[in-house]
């Protein structure tokens, strides 16, 4: 296993490398991590909506823009779009783990067209699965969550897929330094059915035949209109990560060979029905929804192999009504149920890997859940509006039935046409939990439904802000303060043995946390200039009993300052330049201050063990990046135009800080730390075209 993971770190680090100086003390509050240029954009009517709705800590990304933002590799993510904005923290350099609030990244509600996606990472989580030339619509909530969404306790990142056109053929792609995509739509019947189909996949398993790696992505959706009043909608996604055994063994010894392998991926399906009758007094969807990660990684030298599986698997049905003409009133109401299938931790040996890890088939566990919703959006007078819902939730497992209430308020005070003030409160709960011990996507982060021991988790969010814009020049500015509690949190326990143990409740220990900030937010949108400003201020803290010692400490990607500027500007008709520039606090790490000699009970000699720190109270440096991209639009004949962009990752090729590495020193009997870098400049070119 070591070799896989050896081989998709070196896909990584061999794009490019720094010469940063390593620090031998680390301490203070500073980190760093990996940032992607974004551009957070609106429309009039969204700049309204900005000032006068009650709704709060919700972000719209215009995913038309994200090919104008410098990113990793020349390759535009949404997710890496979003960890630019406030509130989002980002894991190590470089992935796509989002940490929202305080909250962990298994605490994000991620839907790809309804259907939940549990891995949204491609290469250990330096990629998202979200294929931009695919994507409609992006929607994140951080706070305030509509009654209709539940089952995570920090966010709810809602993506909506494109529909195909109705009336013309049209086929759009890229090219890039790693990747390449491909996108075709048109109707099959016109103004009747229409199809949409995209596709990318990587190469750097051709370009470099020691890397056999790869990951490919394909969206479908088929778009049928019954009449003026019925829309069916069937989408799919399937993606994959597969690693392959190296060439070049054929020099070696039989018994010195090694095969190696990995499949990792997702499939979701969802086939929606919008109707809205003649009369118009409501408008309901109504969608069934299939979805299923999966990951097999094996290895073998001669007779020694082992391999580790691990799946889930839902499948669900949702319902929602929106009703109409009720004078002040928005009304919405819904149902939902999933019946969650989970097979974690299957483990199978042979050889002299048989003693060590052993033979599991993990244990097939079952969870069905089931929720209902009601929302009220009143608007009370010309000043104040409220927005109050109920949610209420529920988990059958084996020997027990959860309950729970989820209330949702939120309410808005208008200042004037331009500015209004708006306070929240909304509880979320959460079934089951992602236990990890890595911010990569490594085989120990499982899935787990609760049980009759492990209880769900729950948030209690408040929070309030002040809201300004400015449609008329397309500047938007925000300033929100948040509170939020968590209960029963879940994490590994001390020492914990993770591959094929099928009892994983004797594992994991349940705790609190709670987490506080500030979250600064300023954007234009119109003109020739455009761009945002971003800053966070925010503590995030758990306590669990069976951890250091029971003493409240700092979570592992809490962080005090994170500051984001993107900027965008058109230089002229065909040229244009992007750039932006990041701050942010270190990570928290463990460190371990000395070590001390204990007598082994046979008095044969003695043990060495270590004695560590505080559990979180070291932290890396602080992590600094400026991007760079040039774009330059062409048109080619009647029908091709496109754009090209230079990409310039990490411009003052400061290597960002991703790990830490222990050196005893003998002459002071202490450890020292140093500092190791993920990347340095990256520099790679980027072609998109349209049809």
């Amino acid at each position: 296993m070591r070799t896989a993971y050896f081989l998709l770190t070196a896909l990584i680090v061999i794009a490019g490398t720094a010469n940063a100086t390593e620090r031998d003390t680390l301490r203070g509050d500073n980190t760093p991590k990996e940032l992607q240029e974004v551009k957070v954009s609106a429309s009039h009517g969204n700049l309204k909506r900005h000032v006068e709705s009650t709704q709060m800590g919700k972000l719209d990304i215009p995913v038309s823009l994200l090919s104008k933002a410098p990113s990793l590799a020349g390759e535009p993510d949404i997710i890496k779009a979003l960890q630019l904005t406030p509130g989002v923290k980002r894991g190590s350099e470089g992935s796509i783990g989002m940490y929202v609030r305080g909250g962990g990244n298994d605490e994000n509600l991620i839907l790809l067209d309804g259907a939940p996606v549990y891995n949204a990472g491609h290469l250990l989580g330096f990629f998202s699965v979200f294929n931009s030339s695919s994507i409609k619509d992006v929607q994140l909530y951080k706070s305030c969550f509509p009654a209709q969404y539940g089952g995570r306790l920090s966010s709810v990142l809602d993506v909506k897929t494109k529909e195909g056109s109705l009336n013309e053929f049209k086929a759009n792609g890229s090219l890039g330094a790693i990747s390449s995509a491909m996108t075709v739509q048109g109707p099959i019947i016109n103004d009747k059915l229409s199809f949409i189909v995209s596709g990318r996949r990587t190469y750097i398993d051709k370009i470099f035949k020691y890397i056999p790696y790869h990951f490919y992505d394909v969206n479908t959706k088929l778009t049928y209109v019954m009449n003026s009043r019925n829309r069916l909608y069937l989408s799919s996604y399937i993606g994959e990560d597969i690693l392959k055994t190296p060439s070049g063994q054929d020099t070696l010894p039989e018994q010195e060979r090694f095969k190696t392998g990995m499949k990792l991926g997702n499939q979701t399906a969802t086939l929606r029905w919008n109707h809205m009758p003649e009369h118009g007094k409501f408008s309901s969807d109504l969608s069934v929804m299939y979805t299923r990660f999966r990951y097999d990684m094996h290895g073998n030298m001669g007779n020694n192999t082992m391999s580790m599986k691990s799946a889930i698997q839902d499948m669900g049905i949702k319902g929602d009504i929106r009703i109409n003409n009720t004078g002040d009133h928005k009304l919405t109401t819904g149902f939902s149920a999933t019946h969650h299938y989970f097979n974690p931790n299957v483990v199978s040996s042979a050889g002299a890997l048989v003693e060590r890890f052993g033979n599991s088939e993990g244990e097939k566990l079952y969870t069905t859940k089931g929720a209902v919703y009601a929302n009220d959006d009143y608007k009370i007078d010309d000043k104040w509006q409220a927005n109050a819902g109920l949610r209420m939730s529920s988990a059958a497992v084996a020997g027990k039935t959860y309950i729970n209430a989820e209330p949702r308020i939120g309410l808005r005070y208008l200042l004037n046409d331009k500015s209004s003030i708006k306070a929240s409160y909304a509880r979320m709960t959460q079934y089951m939990h992602l236990v990890s011990s890595s911010s990569l996507v490594l085989p120990t982060d499982l899935w787990y439904p609760v049980t009759a021991n492990i209880k769900p988790g729950k948030s209690d969010q408040v929070s309030a802000g002040y809201y300004y814009s400015i449609p008329g020049v397309g500047v938007s500015l925000s300033a929100e303060v948040y509170y939020k509690w968590m209960q029963h949190l879940t994490e590994y326990r001390e020492g914990a043995l993770l591959i094929g143990n099928s009892n994983y409740e004797n594992e994991m220990v349940q705790g609190k946390g709670r987490s506080y900030g500030l979250e600064l937010f300023a954007s234009k949108t119109t003109g020739k200039f455009t761009g945002w400003v971003g800053y966070t201020f925010s503590y995030s803290h758990r306590k669990f009993d069976e951890l250091n010692e029971g003493k409240e400490y700092y979570s592992r990607f809490d962080r005090r300052h994170d500051i984001s500027l993107v900027g965008m500007y058109d230089i002229s008709k065909h040229w244009g330049i992007s750039t932006s520039v990041l701050y942010a606090t270190g990570n928290p790490f463990t460190g371990q201050a000395s070590q001390y000699m204990v007598p082994k009970p046979d008095f044969s000699g003695f043990d060495i063990l270590p004695a560590y720190t505080g559990r979180n109270d070291l932290r890396m440096s602080a992590s600094f990046r400026i991007d760079l991209d040039l774009q330059y639009k062409f048109r080619l004949g009647k029908h091709l135009k496109g754009d090209a962009h230079l990409s310039i990752y990490n411009v003052m090729n400061r290597a960002q800080p991703h790990r830490v590495e222990r050196t005893w020193n003998e002459k002071k009997q202490a450890y020292t730390y140093q500092q190791t870098g993920l990347f340095g400049t990256i520099t790679t070119g980027t072609i998109n075209f349209n049809l």
